[in-house]
């Protein structure tokens, strides 16, 4: 556990990261054979991508890792283990099956949307594929985060729907 604490803790980072950024700040790396192969921080809005998910991000890393080593990625995949600070959305999850990792371990339940066990699992996306599943890891940091995350207004958020901040 002493090297998950490591990689997981690799993840708060790149999730404070998302967040000093305003995004929200989710984390997420993943190791192949004891080495980062992918990181990735949330970049929604900074590429103006739905898609820019910290997951997305690092696949995207390992997939570059993987063909600048004349490594299979998808044999790497089946061997990775993949940290996050948050549980992995419903596309996210949905993603990380399809790949066939090998394991996965994360922070908080995402009780909105969640893809791994809150909102739905692996029964609804019809994969075979089972991932060795380490949920609630240093939870507390992830809703520490996110919390502090939310408790501050969103640039990014249209005029209209932005928090007004009551004076006392």
């Amino acid at each position: 556990m002493t090297s998950d604490l490591f990689f997981i803790n690799e993840s708060f980072s790149l999730a404070q990261k998302a967040y000093d950024l305003q995004e929200v700040p989710v984390g997420c790396v993943f190791v192949f054979d004891g080495l980062i192969i992918g990181r990735g921080h949330n970049e929604v809005n900074k590429t103006k991508n739905p898609t820019g998910h910290a997951e997305f991000v690092a696949i995207d890393q390992a997939n570059d890792w993987c063909c600048e080593n004349g490594k299979d990625f998808q044999e790497v995949m089946e061997q990775t283990t993949v940290y996050v600070s948050l549980e992995p959305c419903i596309m996210c999850s949905s993603a990380l099956y399809q790949l066939k990792i090998k394991k996965l371990l994360f922070g908080a339940k995402n009780l909105r949307f969640g893809g791994i066990s809150s909102v739905a699992s692996n029964q609804d996306y019809g994969h075979e594929h089972e991932i060795e599943l380490v949920p609630e890891v240093c939870a507390e940091k992830s809703i520490s985060l996110l919390k502090k995350f939310y408790d501050r207004e969103n640039p990014f958020a249209p005029l209209d729907k932005r928090k007004v901040k009551m004076e006392m």
